[in-house]
């Protein structure tokens, strides 16, 4: 019979599956021990913070569906608009003129107001005002 020799050497690899085990082990303990951690255990009463906007002074026209508009809360007719707005516009051209139609109003009659406000008056910034809608993501 013959003999097979002995390797004389020791294995030299370590084991990796072992390792691997215990850092997903500590990986997984530092996850659920982080939120943990930020949290302060004192009590503290935060004071509440208030923001304030400086208001700008806009001069608001209103177009209601059945064509009749104003300027701020006054009700003018169409012929009249250009000079209230040019005398509101008087002491400073710089004022946002914002744009509030109905929102069934015909998009002719707010075009023609844009274009009369745009060519017969001081107005240099004019906006038209939407409501913002908030609908929810579909993920």
């Amino acid at each position: 019979m013959k003999r097979v020799k002995e390797s004389a050497q020791p294995i030299g690899g370590i084991n990796i599956a072992p390792v691997i085990n215990v850092a997903f082990v500590l990986v997984i303990v530092m996850l659920m021990t982080a939120p943990i951690l930020n949290i302060p255990n004192m009590q503290v009463n935060l004071p509440d913070a208030v923001t304030t906007e400086a208001k700008e002074a806009n001069i608001a026209i209103s177009m209601a569906l059945d064509g009749r508009v104003s300027v701020d809360e006054k009700i003018v007719s169409w012929d009249n608009l250009p000079g209230e707005l040019n005398r509101k516009l008087k002491r400073n051209k710089n004022i946002m003129v914002i744009i509030r139609a109905d929102k069934d109003c015909m998009y002719t009659d707010v075009e023609n107001l844009i274009d009369m406000i745009k060519h017969k008056t001081y107005a240099k910034r004019i906006s038209v005002a939407t409501r913002q809608r908030t609908e929810k993501l579909v993920e």
